[in-house]
């Protein structure tokens, strides 16, 4: 009996394979919780710094401009597509001569040089032209006699401003006449006088303290200059031609 139960437990054994385990099952992914981020960790917005206001772009200063000189007073500079530069100011040792000389231009600024010695810069700014006055052999780099603003002049009156050459004397000299936007005149008649002019009848008309009066006026002929006593004189006492001084070549002599 032992004998075959012991058989038959074998038999069982032998024949019937033991059960296989089961597979685990698979595990559900728990849900992913997003990590909080700090105020202070999120990256700041780029700040792009405002670019500096640009001077306007002056690119051409051919023109009449009116400025003031250290004392206030006003004068103009007459700036020539040739290269040549005059102005009105009656204050130097010429007078009524004025300043001539040559310009070039450096970007968004003018330099004029001078028979005498003396430099004037205008600058384009943001706020608009500036005006910079050097005396004689002052650098350019060293601080300016005087600054001011500038105003370029409607082409209907600055056709008038500056200095022109008038009568030819006996010693071969000329008469100079300058006239300024501020409605003064100065010849170099008598070693200088001072006078007023306005424009009348398309005209430039000068009136002098001792009754003459002189009108510049354009003819098929050109510019020239008519004198006589008192306005309204159909015949001149002189007659003579009128060159706005600049508009052809002069030489410098220092």
């Amino acid at each position: 009996m032992r004998l075959s139960l012991a058989l038959f437990l074998c038999f069982l054994l032998a024949g019937c394979p033991a059960p296989k385990p089961s597979p685990p099952s698979p595990e559900t992914p728990a849900p992913s919780t997003p990590v909080p981020t700090s105020p202070e960790a999120s990256p700041a917005p780029s700040s792009t710094p405002e670019p500096a206001p640009t001077p306007p772009p002056v690119t051409n200063f051919v023109g009449t401009w009116t400025t003031s000189d250290e004392q206030g007073q006003v004068f103009d500079l007459v700036i020539f597509p040739n290269g040549q530069v005059v102005t009105n100011w009656t204050k130097g040792k010429d007078g009524a001569y004025g300043e001539r000389g040559l310009w070039r231009q450096e970007g968004s600024r003018l330099i004029a040089f001078y028979h005498d010695g003396s430099s004037d810069i205008m600058e384009a700014t943001p706020e608009g032209v500036r005006y910079a006055g050097h005396a004689a052999g002052a650098p350019l780099d060293r601080a300016p006699s005087s600054t001011a603003t500038a105003q370029q002049r409607p082409e209907a009156e600055a056709r008038f401003l500056g200095v022109w050459r008038l009568n030819k004397e006996p010693d071969g000299t000329y008469q100079y006449l300058s006239l300024q936007s501020n409605g003064r005149a100065f010849s170099s008649v008598n070693g200088g006088t001072e006078g007023k002019w306005s424009v009348v009848g398309g005209a430039a008309e000068c009136t002098w303290p001792d009754g003459w009066v002189d009108r510049l006026e354009l003819t098929n002929d050109g510019w020239q200059k008519r004198s006589s006593i008192g306005s309204g004189t159909d015949t001149p006492a002189d007659l003579s031609p009128a060159l706005r001084v600049g508009e052809t070549r002069f030489e410098i002599t220092p």
